[in-house]
This record gives C-alpha cells, sequence and structure tokens, in this order.
C-alpha cells in the first residue's frame, strides 16, 4: 500500500508525499528491528537467569561437597603423617589394630568434588561468553583452574597409592571379605615390611597436602561464585 503511494507521488512529483511516505516506511523498519533486537534480547535474559539458577544450585551443593571433603583428606592427611612416625620411630605401636585403621586411612586420599556440570558445559561450548558479568566469567574460570589442578594431582596420588611394587601392598593384607558393613578394608600388616613403605607414603603425604590445599581453594572460589551470581542478579 505505502509503495503504491509512493509510485503515485513520484509520478505527480508530490514531494511532500515521497517524503512523509519515506519516513513512514524508515520509521517501520526501523521499529521492527528494535522490537526484534528487545525481544533478542529479553530471550538472552531468560535464558541467562536459567543459566544461573543452575549455577547456584551446583555450586551451592559443590561448596558444601568441599568442606565434607575437607574433613576426610584432613583425617587421611593425619593418618599418612602418624604411619611415617611410626616408621620413624622404628617401634610398632602398641595397639595392632588401631594402627591397622590408620593404615586404611592413610592408604586412601579425598581429592573434593568434581566440576559442576553446568560449568563443564560453559567451558567446553565457550558458553562463559555468553554470560553478561565479567567479573562471574573470572570466579567460573578460575574455579574450573582450581577443579582441573585437583583432577590431574588426584590421578598422581592414585598411582603413588596403587603402585602394585612401591611397598605399601606388600606390608599390608586387603581383607577379601571386605564390606562397608565390616569396617576396616585391610586384614593384617607385616611390621617387618612397613620400613620398606617409607618413600611411598612420603610421596603420598606430598600429594594429599596439596590436595588438600586445591579443597580449601575449590571451597573460597567457590563461594566467590556464589557471590558474584547474587550480584549478577541485581
Amino acid at each position: 500500500m505505502i509503495l503504491r503511494r509512493l509510485t503515485n507521488a513520484f509520478r505527480k512529483q508530490d514531494w511532500f508525499t515521497v517524503v512523509i511516505e519515506t519516513l513512514i516506511v524508515v520509521l517501520g523498519v526501523f521499529i521492527g528491528l528494535q522490537v526484534g533486537n528487545w525481544n533478542d534480547a529479553a530471550r538472552d535474559r531468560t535464558q541467562e537467569a536459567i543459566v544461573l539458577d543452575q549455577l547456584e544450585r551446583e555450586f551451592t551443593s559443590v561448596v558444601e561437597a568441599a568442606k565434607e571433603a575437607k574433613v576426610e583428606a584432613d583425617i587421611s592427611l593425619t593418618a599418612t603423617r602418624q604411619v611415617l612416625r611410626a616408621i620413624r620411630d622404628g617401634k610398632e605401636p602398641e595397639d595392632p589394630a588401631a594402627f591397622l585403621q590408620t593404615l586404611g586411612r592413610a592408604g586412601g586420599f579425598e581429592s573434593g568434588p568434581l566440576e559442576p556440570v553446568t560449568l563443564t558445559e560453559l567451558m567446553t561450548a565457550s558458553g562463559l561468553s555468553e554470560l553478561s558479568s565479567p567479573d562471574l566469567r573470572t570466579a567460573l574460570i578460575r574455579y574450573h583452574e582450581t577443579a582441573d589442578y585437583q583432577r590431574e594431582l588426584a590421578s598422581l596420588v592414585l598411582q603413588r597409592v596403587s603402585a602394585p611394587h612401591d611397598g605399601f601392598h606388600d606390608a599390608i593384607y586387603v581383607n577379601p571379605d571386605f564390606s562397608p558393613e565390616l569396617g576396616n578394608r585391610l586384614e593384617r600388616y607385616d611390621w617387618a615390611l612397613m620400613p620398606g613403605t617409607r618413600q611411598q607414603f612420603q610421596t603420598i603425604m606430598y600429594g594429599k597436602l596439596g590436595l588438600s590445599y586445591g579443597i580449601d581453594e575449590q571451597i573460597a572460589r567457590g563461594e566467590a561464585v556464589l557471590a558474584e551470581i547474587e550480584k549478577a542478579r541485581k
């Protein structure tokens, strides 16, 4: 309809009408584009709100899990220190049953919770760029770096704990009938072979110290993410 009026105005050389009709067309296009941009922005805000909710739920769980893991990690680290002190002193502990439990704790480790699923998806799909808060993006990247550190260090510690010929598995005997209800997974140990486990336990202790520090970082950086999520909502 507008194009027909423009054509007629051109034929009649009615320049005032041409200008008015042209302005109407330009204004209509502008308004249409602006409405589209508003719709896109609203859709982006809605999607970001969903992502923020997911991140908040997952990081709340992660921080709580990390705090629980920290307790277990410190118990395991303390047990490793106790085993090394017994080997250093060269005297078998007076309570073999209690020492067997200490060996069980010393032979395990805690690396902390896994990286939240939503963060992993954002990192792999370059979705971080879609978050409007630069501070939140930075906090998420920092947490991701800590999670990577924990995963790599835990793999190294596992290699040392499970190494078959480094002493520990020569000196201890695993209970083949072990179940969570029965308690300690170890059946007995050979004190005469315990000095041969010193090097392995020393290496494990270094790894556990790193893991304990890493869990502290997970807690601190996880809480930083939650704080930035709260700011991003304002």
